[in-house]
């Protein structure tokens, strides 16, 4: 073990703790303009944060990605602060009322913004039109988009192949195929893309896809496994056909774990 590290990583950490904290009086006091209408004590420090953050990035570019980002940041502050208002102030009751204006305030700058951008083909607003408003336009629009370079996150195509896993399994494969292999460079392999992959599998009968990506799983996910038994149950295989299934979970594991994930040829970009 590395004492003098240890030893400087102890005093360090608060200290860049209380450098982040004191990061907000300082925004507030130099640029007044993005902390309008915010609460001012400890509670939902962080969505606090972020939304001043998004303030600022909106004002410098205020283009769909930018906007998107102070929607989220105000939904996510609004619904920090809600619950909230149920709690008793007994000594400093304006800061309840403090809480209301903020709320009050981000819903409706949150209902500017999404009007504003009702027209956007951006996909992430799509997505959030579907999601929020039940827009089948958006989402029919979002559908389309498939192909765009713009389309190319995991989130997105995640999204894509739940819209498209009941009429067009095929193209639902390829869109989970193509959220695994972005998934695979992003800070956590998202688990549930593979999971989602497996279910596909069983409906499509594919079994041996089943066999192989629910072994798969299992070693990358640790927490919660599949029941290899019940998907095992689906059909028999011989031990030949086992041993060059297993070639191909080590091979897959290898891969993901390495970000070297190949797509299929029929999910190639």
């Amino acid at each position: 073990m590395n004492i003098k590290h240890s030893f400087f990583m102890l005093f360090a950490l608060p200290f860049l703790a209380a450098c982040e904290q004191d990061r907000i009086p300082d925004t507030c006091h130099d640029s007044p303009k993005y902390c309008i209408n915010l609460h001012e004590d400890s509670w939902c420090r962080a969505e606090r944060e972020i939304l001043i953050d998004a303030r600022q990035a909106h004002t410098r570019d205020a283009d769909d990605a930018q906007a998107y980002t102070l929607m989220v940041a105000l939904q996510d502050y609004q619904q920090c602060l809600e619950p909230l208002l149920t709690m008793e102030y007994t000594r400093r009751k304006e800061r309840k009322e403090q809480k209301l204006n903020a709320i009050m305030d981000a819903k409706e700058h949150l209902a500017q913004l999404t009007e504003r951008t009702q027209d956007s083909d951006y996909p992430y607003l799509l997505l959030w039109r579907w999601q929020h408003q039940a827009d089948h336009q958006a989402k029919a629009r979002f559908i389309t988009l498939a192909e765009r370079p713009d389309m190319r996150q995991a989130m997105l195509q995640k999204n894509l192949a739940k819209f498209l896993m009941a009429r067009d399994s095929e193209a639902a494969e390829i869109a989970l195929q193509r959220a695994l292999a972005l998934s695979q460079h992003e800070a956590e392999l998202d688990t549930d893309i593979i999971a989602q992959l497996i279910a596909l599998y069983v409906r499509q009968q594919d079994y041996q896809k089943v066999w192989v990506w629910s072994r798969v799983f299992n070693q990358l996910k640790a927490e919660e496994t599949v029941d290899l038994a019940r998907m095992d149950s689906y059909t028999t295989f011989s031990a030949s056909e086992q041993q060059t299934m297993q070639v191909q979970v080590e091979r897959l594991i290898e891969q993901l774990t390495h970000q070297d994930y190949k797509l299929p040829a029929k999910a190639a970009w």
